[in-house]
């Protein structure tokens, strides 16, 4: 009999939790049933896994790298004239990205008790934060901004706040709430932004290509 490698067994372990998080709400699901729906002993999954937590957090840990195969794809550069347009591209790319990932829509917008999967989110609002910022300015001139906060991490903060009020309520995130987060953003960020900015002349192909390692599309 062939010997199942690590990998293969984590990939087992990985793709139950994502299909039991589809059909399933996340603090419903235990050690136990990822190991029923993988076929392993519980045993075996608590090898790799001391907890449920710890492995949804390697779950979120891939939905944060397709956050920034988002970020990477979702500006046109040809349709950006104002910077407003890039929130709303932005904010278009996380919706659409949401609407198709259930691991994504259940352990950051739905309801759960996972304290480090909250904490390691808010985490990378803030790596997301400055990757927006350097979009921003790959296209804009912008003003002095505050260097104890990054607004552009708050902003996707807030957006997702509203996603959430909406998917906790519907299920999904309904486009006037979608359209919402963009109208909210927008007025913080005009708090800091001036209605026009001058946009850079030459501009490199792309402000993350250095930065942000390209990702299979989820």
């Amino acid at each position: 009999m062939r010997r199942v490698s690590t990998e293969e067994k984590l990939s087992r372990i990985h793709n139950s939790a994502t299909q039991l998080i589809e059909r399933r709400e996340a603090t419903d699901i235990s050690i136990y049933d990822v190991a029923k729906e993988c076929g392993m002993a519980t045993s075996t999954v608590y090898h790799h896994y001391p907890n449920i937590e710890e492995l949804f957090h390697h779950l979120l840990d891939d939905v944060f790298e397709d956050f920034d195969f988002v970020l990477e794809n979702c500006v046109e550069e040809q349709g950006v004239t104002h910077w407003s347009d890039i929130n709303r591209m932005i904010e278009t790319g996380f919706v659409r990205y949401y609407e198709k990932n259930a691991v994504a829509q259940k352990l950051i917008l739905g309801r759960h008790t996972f304290s480090d999967i909250t904490h390691a989110d808010v985490e990378n609002d803030l790596l997301l934060g400055k990757r927006v910022e350097q979009i921003y300015h790959h296209h804009f001139q912008l003003p002095s901004l505050p260097s104890n906060i990054n607004i552009f991490a708050i902003a996707l903060q807030v957006a997702d706040k509203v996603y959430s009020l909406s998917y906790r309520e519907h299920g999904c995130i309904k486009k006037e709430m979608a359209d919402e987060a963009i109208r909210l953003t927008q007025a913080y960020l005009g708090l800091y932004l001036p209605s026009v900015c001058l946009k850079n002349v030459n501009q490199p192909t792309s402000p993350l290509n250095s930065q942000v390692n390209s990702v299979p599309q989820a």
